[in-house]
């Protein structure tokens, strides 16, 4: 009998999930959304970044972020950057290339590999140097399109500080669906 009231007590502590056109939840190290969720590693914290309509962007938008060890040489820090697109894939990730490109100097990609988020979402992998010598950064990244924005979960750090083994280890727990734009 006491095993039946503790289940009870413990369920009814469990909030109902959020509405399907939610805002982005408050939980730490986590971002959700109508068509993407992604969890940093718990050894990332989360800087704070205002709400935003995850349907609606002017630009590219970075709506989340997290970082380790801040200040440090081996400081790492994850972003999701959103923005309007509903063209295809590939055209997608040729827009991320060449918008890096644009910002940075010295930007060079080793890598754009078509692949799948942990659900089976296409997207493309990328591994790009930016900058040069001792301050040269590595990025990694999956760029996908949801029908309605492109998505890129990027993780940036010092080169010789991060490699693509720990990138895909903290990029693992994203997951995208197409953007309910039609729900009712």
């Amino acid at each position: 009998m006491c095993a039946l009231i503790v289940s009870a007590k413990g369920f009814a502590q469990t909030p109902p999930p959020p509405p399907p056109d939610a805002t982005p939840s408050p939980v730490p190290n986590q971002y959700n959304d109508p068509a993407m969720s992604f969890r940093a590693p718990p050894d990332f914290f989360q800087v704070p970044f205002p709400p935003h309509d995850p349907a609606n962007f002017d630009q590219a938008t970075v709506v989340a972020a997290w970082v380790r060890n801040p200040g440090k040489p081996e400081q790492a820090t994850i972003t999701i950057t959103m923005e309007n697109n509903d063209g295809s894939l590939d055209g997608f990730e040729m827009n991320t290339e060449n918008d890096l490109r644009n910002k940075s100097d010295s930007v060079f990609f080793k890598k754009h590999d078509k692949t799948q988020l942990a659900n089976g979402m296409p997207a493309y992998w990328q591994e790009v140097s930016i900058g040069s010598g001792f301050s040269e950064l590595k990025r990694f990244d999956y760029v996908w399109i949801d029908g309605v924005r492109g998505v890129v979960l990027a993780i940036t750090g010092r080169y010789g500080a991060l490699d693509e083994p720990m990138a895909k280890k903290a990029l693992a727990d994203a997951y995208g669906v197409q953007y309910p734009k039609y729900r009712i």
